[in-house]
């Protein structure tokens, strides 16, 4: 007889991924495309071109070596033109129209202080992950990550000071209806909370906000789901909010879990999350201004 050598975990993951898999079909088919019923009111508010950025400050909390760490999260959010020559912001203001979204993070530990800083580029049009640029620095040392895909082909470079980490580069075919994970704070502001499907399917690249080099093996990006928990009441920070719960299933132990404010006032800001590493933000403002003076 053939060895196989399957460990009990191993046997699990596959019971559990063959179960959310089979109840989700159950429930009803991915849709087609699943941003074609994203909403636009949001994203086409006029206040985006008011020459600011939108700030949202959150209190925050990340695990760092075995300890929950608390902390204040900024994510600040302008619409911009990209140049397609240098995918950074156009110097003549030809190009494509997207989103920036730069996530902030500056958390202490004992000794230092880790800075992470997140930027996603999304298409103002199509919702299209179009690049993404992770920086880290503390006290040991420097990481860079960065991923294009502007031409459909997904181009990504690292450079990590972990031991056997280093320079690595590379290329891959991102999925059908592909999307960072770092960016859905951003493009989950356009799920359909009125009409939601009963299930939505991305294909995702992880969350890349970490100071090791992501392996290429696990750059193959994954299926994820996306399910409406309905709207709840949330007690925050910035004071009693309404809000829109969505889930996201990525594998049978890892779920994140992230809220919309649903007055549409606020533009659908995410206003809170729950993810692995202990990561909780919990808003606790919300203004426009012009971060850079």
């Amino acid at each position: 007889m053939p060895a196989y050598n399957l460990t009990m975990k191993t046997i699990l993951t596959i019971v559990c991924l063959t179960l959310i898999t089979l109840s989700c079909s159950i429930a009803a088919e991915p849709v087609a495309d699943p941003f074609a019923g994203f909403t636009r009111v949001w994203r086409d508010d006029p206040v985006w071109h008011d020459g600011k950025a939108e700030c949202a400050v959150y209190d925050a909390t990340r695990t760092i070596y075995g300890t929950q760490r608390g902390y204040t999260a900024r994510i600040f959010t302008n619409k911009e033109v990209a140049s397609p020559q240098t995918f950074t912001k156009s110097a003549d203001g030809t190009g494509r129209a997207v989103f920036k979204h730069h996530v902030r993070e500056d958390i202490p530990t004992k000794n230092y202080t880790y800075h992470f800083s997140t930027m996603a580029y999304v298409g103002t049009d199509d919702l299209k992950s179009l690049k993404l640029d992770m920086g880290s620095q503390e006290d040991c040392g420097a990481t860079f990550k960065q991923y294009v895909n502007h031409a459909d082909t997904l181009r990504w470079r690292q450079q990590s000071y972990f031991p056997d980490e280093g320079e690595r580069s590379g290329e891959l075919e991102p999925g059908k209806h592909f999307a960072f994970q770092d960016a859905l704070t951003l493009i989950l502001r356009g799920y359909p909370f009125d009409d939601p499907p009963k299930t939505l399917e991305l294909q995702m690249l992880r969350d890349q906000t970490d100071t090791h080099l992501t392996p290429p093996d696990e750059l193959a990006t994954g299926v994820a789901i996306v399910q409406y928990r309905g709207e709840e009441t949330l007690d925050l920070p910035i004071g009693e909010v309404r809000a829109h719960h969505l889930v996201l299933w990525v594998a049978p132990d890892w779920d994140e879990h992230y809220w919309f404010a649903a007055d549409e006032t606020m533009l659908h800001v995410m206003v809170q999350h729950e993810g692995r590493w202990g990561v909780t933000y919990r808003l606790k403002g919300l203004e426009r201004r012009a971060y850079w003076e």
